[in-house]
């Protein structure tokens, strides 16, 4: 997992209905994902994961990135429900299909979006985007269904 990617070409905002925040120095545990501060890491935990996705994001001849969002709450809201998501990514082929792995094994199987699981079994998420606003807005739809 990296540190640095085209993912923070976007920034960690919190806008709309699909909330993202980009987990730093990501590192898998027991329990869930450590995350931030080496010196005093916060934790996602697995069981607070509602529903995880990935897909790859970038040109296939270009920088490319394995993008994974961890739905961890659904807020109502009037304009619709607003979703908290966390995001990590990984280089595309063994580290993405590891992350991929870890995820599908610690989460119920009704919780693994089927891109994880074409992930972690193929090599290869299922949904691939030219750009980080189209998956985000074909996983919103998809959240919403």
């Amino acid at each position: 997992m990296r540190d640095t990617s085209l993912l923070e070409l976007a920034g960690d905002g919190r806008s709309g209905r699909y909330r993202v925040q980009l987990l730093s120095n990501p590192a898998l545990c027991g329990c869930g994902i450590r995350h931030g501060d080496p010196a005093k890491p916060s934790l996602v935990e697995w069981r607070a994961i509602r529903w995880a996705l990935a897909a790859e994001i970038g040109e296939p001849e270009g920088v490319r990135t394995i993008v994974f969002d961890l739905v961890v709450d659904r807020l109502p809201g009037s304009d619709g429900s607003a979703f908290e998501i966390c995001r990590l990514d990984a280089e595309p082929g063994e580290e993405a299909m590891e992350l991929a792995s870890a995820i599908d094994r610690a989460l119920a199987p009704e919780f693994s979006a089927p891109s994880i699981k074409s992930l972690a079994s193929e090599g290869t998420p299922s949904r691939w985007y030219p750009n980080l606003e189209e998956f985000e807005a074909a996983a919103l739809e998809s959240l919403d269904s």
